[in-house]
């Protein structure tokens, strides 16, 4: 039987497997919710879901003010700490100026940054794929340090202020990456929302220029180790998924389905690209039925794990507006339909 690391690693390779792995996430307040639900604390929640990734954030807090509801980072990013569905900055540092000339950049090798890490991996990474979580990558760390219409304002008053500001942050990356490495990390894993629903937020063009050297100067230091590299982004990429393919994407994650069609994803990137998502939190599990839940789970095995490069979760984190029957309908799907052999059984509508 194959250890949930195992399982992580044959999915990636698209190899054979005796089920595929799963990962079902949440935000914080979802987080709770099923917790109290299932009866455990939100610490088992991995096991007893059957989670086969545990993620690992970098322990960046400098200091909470409590009072104001702000957690800073040691960006000097300000986060909202009231808002449990979302992600809402209230302080950004560069936002009234393109300058970089009073900004102190963070030291990526604080060894505080890595105690979580450390820690799961001794107690996790015989059993689970530990994954360093480098989300907020480029993109999204340069607006919240900007601001995001500053920043897309940036992108065409201010290029030369963009690029050192990228080149900086790129730099961070990649020094975390490598000390990450050294201390046992299974896998890479980075974050930039370039998508909307319909498109991406700006041109294939730009974003060649500004982020596809850097990421596979990122995403070369963990191939460099022949590690994977997973990313998210929500929203329609496939203007950049195969420059993401050439520089040495693995994983792509959420897979959301009302953006970019999952039969679409299969036939053009299924032998090259696990996918890891495709439940959608945007219709399905909010709003469908029990039947439509179970029927979609159903659909992303047959259709995103034909080649067996499949991780099984929803499109997003899980939100509270997620009926408890659907999540149990949800589970129960994967139960039913996660075993040997379902890819052979004939389903005549996928």
């Amino acid at each position: 039987m194959l250890t949930h690391k195992q399982r992580i690693i044959q999915s990636i390779k698209r190899d054979e497997l005796d089920r595929f792995p799963t990962q079902l996430t949440f935000t914080p307040e979802m987080s709770k919710i099923v917790a109290g639900h299932l009866k455990v604390s939100e610490n088992e929640l991995t096991r007893k879901l059957d989670n086969h990734i545990v993620a690992v954030l970098p322990d960046d807090t400098v200091r909470i003010d409590e009072e104001e509801g702000i957690r800073y980072d040691h960006w000097g990013i300000g986060w909202d700490t009231k808002l449990t569905e979302g992600f809402l900055i209230r302080v950004r540092p560069l936002e009234k100026s393109p300058t970089l000339k009073d900004y102190n950049f963070p030291n990526p090798k604080e060894p505080y940054l890595f105690n979580s890490l450390k820690e799961t991996i001794e107690k996790y990474g015989g059993e689970y794929f530990i994954l360093l979580d480098q989300g907020w990558t480029l993109f999204e760390r340069a607006h919240c340090l900007r601001g995001f219409e500053n920043l897309l304002m940036d992108f065409t008053l201010n290029q030369k202020f963009v690029e050192k500001l990228l080149d900086r942050i790129t730099e961070y990356v990649v020094s975390m990456a490598e000390e990450a490495i050294k201390l046992g990390v299974d896998g890479g894993y980075t974050g930039d929302d370039f998508g909307g629903q319909n498109g991406l937020l700006f041109s294939p063009k730009l974003w060649r220029k500004l982020f596809k050297p850097r990421y596979k100067e990122i995403w070369g230091v963990f191939k460099k180790a022949n590690l994977p590299v997973f990313h998210h982004s929500c929203g329609d990429i496939r203007a950049i998924l195969p420059d993401m393919l050439e520089i040495g994407l693995d994983v792509l994650n959420p897979v959301q389905p009302q953006a970019m069609p999952i039969e679409e994803l299969a036939k053009e990137y299924g032998r090259d690209l696990t996918f890891w998502g495709g439940i959608s939190t945007q219709k399905t599990l909010p709003f469908g039925t029990r039947k439509e839940v179970e029927e979609e789970v159903l659909r992303c095995i047959r259709i995103l794990g034909k080649n067996n490069g499949y991780i099984i979760g929803p499109s997003h984190d899980m939100t509270s507006d997620i009926p408890l029957e659907n999540f149990n309908a949800f589970l129960n799907a994967i139960k039913k339909y996660n075993k040997p052999g379902v890819l052979l059984e004939k389903y005549d509508k996928y």
